[in-house]
């Protein structure tokens, strides 16, 4: 996104943003889909540099998922924005099935809906909750897990469809395989073979579901796990080193050191210290 904001909140899945008039915001070449709130001031959104739809406040909308778009702040606007990563809205899956058939009949077009009274609480509490840097990364995608809930409670299915086009819109086969099968497979190669693809049509169709390469992808996804268990304090350390096949434990503490910023029993360490000062 282009230019700075005024102030800057963010945490991994969420943002809150002020802009002053006449910011502007354009997508990038690879990003994944996001949901805008419109909490104070109003916006333009122009897609593919043709159609403009104006959003004011205390509405939302979804970027188009396979379009250009950019965003012109009318007056200042306060902005809230939940990065809907891939993997990350498989958690709703039970729920975003339900909206497939919907998704054959509707149009492709721009859809924004009402913030409804229920959601704009829901946000004004997240807004606090990201002033003070509440600092635990998973705490934010549990909170988004919980803008779905509302979403799907408060809202009708068919407004659904159309609000979250963006997500229907991608090959919603192909990716729950992978997300269903990702821990199934050492390598790539091997989640290529149990999807019937080769492994160069595999990485080329996962690039284009996932915008990311199917190791790096692996990699995160297995550090995202490895680190929800070291959290979690049920296993220990060789135990989750172990269950996740690592060839030493010289190798595990590498690989946390790499993609968690610190070796595992520093990572143990500080949630014993987070848990004493929480007592």
């Amino acid at each position: 996104m282009n230019n700075q904001s005024e102030t800057s909140k963010y945490q991994g899945v969420w943002e809150s943003l002020t802009f002053q008039k006449g910011y502007c915001l354009e997508s990038q070449s690879s990003y994944n889909p996001m949901i805008f709130f419109v909490i104070t001031g109003s916006l333009s959104i122009e897609i593919n540099n043709d159609i403009t739809y104006p959003v004011a406040s205390n509405e939302m909308f979804m970027t188009p998922g396979d379009h250009s778009f950019g965003i012109t702040m009318l007056e200042q606007t306060h902005l809230i924005i939940c990065h809907v990563t891939m993997d990350a809205w498989f958690v709703e899956q039970r729920w975003i099935d339900q909206l497939v058939n919907y998704n054959k009949n509707i149009p492709k077009d721009f859809y924004k809906l009402p913030v409804k009274i229920i959601i704009i609480r829901y946000l004004s509490l997240l807004d606090t909750y990201l002033r003070e840097a509440i600092s635990p990364p998973y705490f934010f995608e549990l909170k988004r897990q919980e803008l779905f809930f509302l979403l799907f409670y408060y809202y009708p299915e068919d407004d659904l469809a159309q609000f979250l086009q963006t997500l229907l819109s991608y090959d919603i086969q192909f990716k729950k395989f992978v997300i269903s099968n990702r821990f199934n497979a050492r390598n790539v190669r091997e989640l290529a073979r149990l999807a019937n693809y080769s492994t160069s049509g595999f990485i080329k169709k996962f690039q284009k579901c996932f915008s990311d390469s199917p190791y790096k992808w692996m990699q995160k996804q297995k550090a995202k796990q490895i680190s929800s268990e070291i959290n979690r304090g049920v296993k220990s350390l060789q135990e989750i080193a172990n269950e996740y096949k690592f060839s030493s434990f010289q190798h595990f503490s590498v690989f946390c050191k790499t993609h968690l910023g610190s070796p595992p029993t520093e990572i143990k360490a500080r949630k014993k210290i987070m848990q004493s000062f929480s007592k």
